[in-house]
C-alpha cells in the first residue's frame, strides 16, 4: 500500500440543479446591457502588445499519470493500465490515446510539476482561473476580467469571452469566473452553447426588429436620459452610457457577429476540430482571437462528473479512452495545427489545464481522486519553445521533484506574455507576485 498525504471530502454527486446562464440581458431600450460591455471602454492598456489568449480549462481535473506523465515502472496499485508512446522529442512521452498531440509536441510545452494544496473543486478552480486562492469573503478576478482591465484592448469590442457552460459543482457555483473584485463589469462575455446559430444570440440582435430610424430615437433619447443622470449623479450614467453604445456596436457590427458564427466554416475545418462542444468551442476561440478578442476561456463541461467531466473517481480508464483523451487529442491538436497555418500561434498563448490532478493510487472503483499536489498541463505560443517538458515529478508523480509551479506563476506568465505590467496587478493585488514559471521562456 501505498499513501500519499492528506486528503479532504469532496462535492461530486448528484444532478445539477442551477440552469444555464443565458447569454446577454434585455435593457430597457431594446438591447442587451451585460456589465462586461463596460470594459473596453473602462480598462487602460499597460502596454502595446497583440498577443492574445485561450484557456482550455478542463474541468473535474485531468489524470497526470494517465496522459502527460506515466510512470510504467510503478507498481500496479499506480500505473496506468495505458502505454507509453514517443513523441517528436526524443525522451517525452505521452499515453497511447494522445497520438496527435504525441505527434505534434514541437509545437508545445508540457509543465509536469504544477502544484497547490486546495483539494475541492470549486476552491481548486478559483486557484487556477485566477491565480488566487479563496479567502473569505473575497474573490479575484477571472483572468479573462483582468486582461479586459489592466490589458491593450484588442479591436473587437469584446474585453474577453468564455465558451461553455458556467462551471458548476452542485450546489457550489465556484467563484473566479466573472470580475471578482474589479467587478462585474469587467466580466467575461458568456456563450454557452457554441453550437447556438448566431442568430439565436440575444445579445447580438435587438429584442425586437428595429429599423433605423426607431434605433436613432431611441439613442436620442438614452443620451438625453444619461446626460442628466450625469449632471445630477456623477460619473457612474456616463460609465452606463459609454456601455450602451458598445452595447449597440456589437449588435450592429456585423464583423463581430460573424465572429460567432460557426456556419461561416467549412464542414472540413469544423470536423477537423470535432463535432461536440469542447471542439466547436476551440474553433469559435480561433475566430473569436481573429477579431481582436484578447481573452477566450473555452470549458469542458458543465459539471466535474456529469456528461464526462475529467473527474474520474471510478471507470477512470474507459472514461478516458472513450471519450475524454480522443476529444482532446483532436481538438487540441487541431488548434495548434491551425493557429500555426495561419501564423498566429506565435501571438497566441494557448493553456490547457484543469483545476488539478488526479491521485496516484487507483481506488477500489477503478477511478482516481482528487489530487493537486503535482499535475501537468499543456501551454505555448506567445513566444514559448516548444517541445519540451519543464519540471518533473517525483517516482509516482505524486509531489514536485523539480521546478514546482504555482497557479500564481502560471497566472504571472500568461498575464505577462500579454503585455500587463505584473508589477501594477501586484499594487492592484491582481497578483501576489509578478515571478512567471521559471524557464518557460527558455
Amino acid at each position: 500500500m501505498f499513501s500519499f498525504g492528506p486528503f479532504t471530502s469532496r462535492n461530486c454527486a448528484g444532478p445539477t440543479r442551477r440552469e444555464l446562464l443565458q447569454v446577454g440581458s434585455a435593457s430597457a431600450l431594446g438591447l442587451s446591457l451585460p456589465g462586461w460591455l463596460r470594459a473596453a471602454e473602462a480598462g487602460l492598456a499597460d502596454r502595446e502588445n497583440d498577443v492574445s489568449c485561450i484557456l482550455l480549462f478542463l474541468w473535474g481535473g485531468m489524470p497526470q499519470l494517465d496522459t502527460f506523465d506515466l510512470k510504467p515502472r510503478a507498481p500496479d496499485s499506480i500505473r496506468s493500465q495505458f502505454k507509453e508512446i514517443d513523441t517528436q522529442v526524443p525522451g517525452v512521452r505521452f499515453c497511447e490515446h494522445l497520438p496527435k498531440l504525441a505527434a505534434c509536441n514541437k509545437q508545445f510545452t508540457v509543465v509536469r510539476s504544477a502544484t497547490h494544496r486546495e483539494t475541492e473543486h470549486p476552491r481548486a478552480a478559483h486557484f487556477m482561473m485566477t491565480g488566487n486562492q479563496v479567502i473569505r469573503g473575497g474573490e479575484w478576478p477571472n483572468l479573462g476580467a483582468s486582461v479586459a482591465k489592466f490589458g491593450a484592448p484588442g479591436s473587437s469590442p469584446l474585453g474577453s469571452v468564455v465558451i461553455g457552460p458556467r462551471l458548476i459543482d452542485s450546489p457550489i457555483t465556484p467563484t473566479g469566473q466573472d470580475g471578482g473584485f474589479l467587478g462585474n463589469v469587467y466580466a467575461p462575455f458568456r456563450v454557452t452553447d457554441p453550437l447556438t446559430p448566431v442568430d439565436k444570440i440575444a445579445a447580438m440582435l435587438p429584442v425586437m426588429p428595429l429599423d433605423e430610424a426607431r434605433l436613432a430615437r431611441r439613442r436620442r433619447l438614452w443620451r438625453g436620459v444619461t446626460d442628466q443622470q450625469t449632471h445630477v449623479a456623477g460619473e457612474q450614467p456616463a460609465v452606463l452610457d459609454r456601455a450602451y453604445e458598445t452595447a449597440l456596436a456589437l449588435s450592429t457590427s456585423k464583423a463581430t457577429q460573424e465572429a460567432f458564427d460557426l456556419a461561416r466554416e467549412t464542414d472540413a475545418m469544423r470536423d477537423r476540430y470535432g463535432r461536440y462542444p469542447f471542439g466547436q468551442g476551440a474553433l469559435m476561440a480561433r475566430r473569436l482571437i481573429e477579431a481582436g478578442v484578447r481573452f477566450v476561456q473555452v470549458n469542458w463541461r458543465q459539471h466535474p462528473i456529469n456528461d464526462n467531466g475529467f473527474d474520474n473517481h471510478g471507470d477512470n480508464f474507459n472514461r478516458l479512452k472513450n471519450v475524454q483523451l480522443p476529444q482532446v487529442d483532436q481538438t487540441v491538436s487541431t488548434l495548434l495545427a491551425d493557429l500555426a497555418e495561419r501564423g498566429r500561434l506565435e501571438r497566441t498563448v494557448v493553456l490547457m489545464t484543469g483545476e488539478f490532478g488526479r491521485t496516484p493510487t487507483i481506488n477500489g472503483g477503478s477511478g482516481r481522486d482528487h489530487w493537486p499536489f503535482c499535475f501537468s498541463y499543456l501551454i505555448t505560443g506567445g513566444g514559448i519553445p516548444g517541445g519540451r517538458a519543464i519540471g518533473a515529478s517525483d517516482q509516482f508523480a505524486a509531489y514536485p521533484a523539480d521546478n514546482p509551479v504555482s497557479p500564481q506563476q502560471t497566472a504571472a506568465s500568461v498575464l505577462g506574455l500579454l503585455g500587463l505590467d505584473l508589477e501594477k496587478l501586484v499594487a492592484a493585488r491582481v497578483l501576489e507576485e509578478a515571478e512567471g514559471v521559471p524557464g518557460l521562456l527558455g
